[in-house]
C-alpha cells in the first residue's frame, strides 16, 4: 500500500499527508479535521505563552484523538530598535494615514524559544510531534523533548541543512522547495537565489540523509503528492492548500486572493516580516521593497495591523506557487480527496 511506511506507522497515520502548522492561520479545528481524516494536523505556537499553547493543544484533543504536530519557529531577539528603519516606518505611516488607521504602532522585537515553561508543558501533554522552523533549540532541550517520546521534525532548504538536522538528532526532515508559501525555513544564511525547487531538492535530500524526508513546496493535489512520493518522500506537507478550508483562520480578502491567484502571482520578499517569505504580490510588497526592512519580527509587528484596512493590497497574503491548484472545501474532505487522487495517479504508473 503506497500510504504505509516507517513514518506513517510511527505516527499512526492513514495517509502520509501533513498540514503545515502555519502560525495563527492554523487552528485546533483545522488540525483536528486533518487528523480525523487520517493525516497529521498541525498548530503553530508562534507568540503563545505556555498556558495558551497548552489550551490550543487541549482544543485539538477535544476534537480529535489523532496525532498532532506542534510547531515552534525559533529566532534571536533583534534587541534595541531605537532609530532603526526610519525610512521604512515613514513609508508604512503613509499606508496607515491612507487607510485611516491612525499612528503606526512602535515596532516590537522579540525572540522565539522553547523556554522552560514551554518545555515543561510539552513533556506534560506530549504531542506526538514537535517541529521547528528557522533553527533548532539547544541540544539539551531537544534531547528532553525526544526523551519524552515526542517525534521531532525540522525544515531544510538545502542538502547541507538537511545533513545538519540529521546530525543534530532530528527524526525527520522537511525538504522545503522554493515554491513553498510562507517563511523560508533556511537557517544557514544561504542566498534565496541558490535555494532549489522541490523536484531538484527532494531526491538529493533523500540520498543525503537516512531519516524520513517530508516534501513541501508546490504540493496541492494528488498529482503533486504522487510525484513527491515517487521522488522518495515518505510524506508531504501542504500549507497553501489548506488556507481555503473553512477551518483555517484566514481573512476573506486573503481567501479571495488565493482563489484568483495563478502561477505568476507570488514573490519571495523580506519586507512584510523581516525574513524571506512567499506571498501573493501586492502593493504593500512593491512599495516597501524600496526600503530596508526592520529585523524580524519587528517588521511584522508594524505591517500586520494594516490587515484591519480590509484592503488585500495592504495585507500579508501568504501563498505558495501552486495557489491556483487549491480548492475551497472542508479540510477533512480535502485530505480524503488528496488521498484518492494520489492513489489513482500511482496506479496509472503501476506504483
Amino acid at each position: 500500500m503506497w500510504s504505509r511506511n516507517a513514518l506513517t506507522k510511527r505516527l499512526n497515520l492513514e495517509w502520509p499527508i501533513l498540514q503545515a502548522p502555519m502560525g495563527n492561520l492554523s487552528t485546533p479545528s483545522l488540525a483536528a479535521a486533518v487528523s480525523n481524516a487520517g493525516g497529521l494536523g498541525g498548530i503553530g505556537m508562534w507568540g503563545f505563552s505556555a498556558d495558551d499553547a497548552e489550551r490550543r493543544i487541549a482544543g485539538f484533543r477535544q476534537q480529535s484523538g489523532g496525532a498532532l504536530n506542534v510547531n515552534y519557529p525559533l529566532w534571536d531577539d533583534p534587541g534595541d530598535l531605537t532609530g532603526v528603519g526610519q525610512e521604512m516606518c515613514r513609508r508604512l505611516q503613509a499606508f496607515y494615514d491612507e487607510s485611516g488607521l491612525g499612528a503606526m504602532p512602535e515596532p516590537v522585537g522579540s525572540g522565539g524559544t522553547v523556554d522552560a515553561e514551554h518545555l515543561a508543558m510539552l513533556k506534560h501533554v506530549k504531542p506526538e510531534v514537535v517541529s521547528f522552523h528557522f533553527a533548532l533549540p539547544e541540544p539539551e532541550v531537544l534531547r528532553e523533548i525526544k526523551s519524552a517520546g515526542i517525534y521531532t521534525i525540522a525544515s531544510a532548504t538545502t542538502v547541507a541543512e538537511a545533513r545538519i538536522l540529521e546530525e543534530s538528532g532530528i527524526n525527520a526532515v522537511i525538504a522545503q522547495g522554493i515554491e513553498a508559501g510562507g517563511h523560508r525555513g533556511t537557517f544557514t544564511g544561504v542566498d534565496i537565489a541558490m535555494q532549489p525547487g522541490l523536484f531538484a531538492l527532494l531526491p538529493q535530500v533523500v540520498d543525503a540523509v537516512t531519516v524520513p524526508v517530508i516534501a513541501a513546496g508546490g504540493i496541492a493535489d494528488g498529482r503533486t503528492v504522487a510525484a513527491a512520493l515517487v521522488l522518495g518522500a515518505s510524506a508531504v506537507q501542504l500549507g497553501t492548500a489548506f488556507l481555503r478550508c473553512e477551518e483555517a483562520n484566514v481573512p476573506d480578502d486573503h481567501r479571495a486572493a488565493l482563489g484568483k491567484a495563478d502561477d505568476a502571482s507570488t514573490v519571495v520578499s523580506s519586507v512584510v516580516s523581516g525574513r524571506p517569505a512567499r506571498f501573493i504580490r501586492n502593493r504593500l510588497i512593491d512599495e516597501l521593497s524600496q526600503s530596508e526592512p526592520l529585523p524580524f519580527p519587528a517588521q511584522l509587528s508594524i505591517t500586520t495591523p494594516l490587515r484591519a484596512s480590509g484592503d488585500p493590497e495592504l495585507g500579508s497574503l501568504f501563498s505558495g506557487q501552486s495557489a491556483a491548484l487549491t480548492r475551497d472545501m472542508p479540510a477533512g474532505e480535502l485530505v480524503k480527496t488528496l488521498a484518492s487522487e494520489t492513489g489513482v495517479c500511482l496506479k496509472q504508473f503501476g506504483s
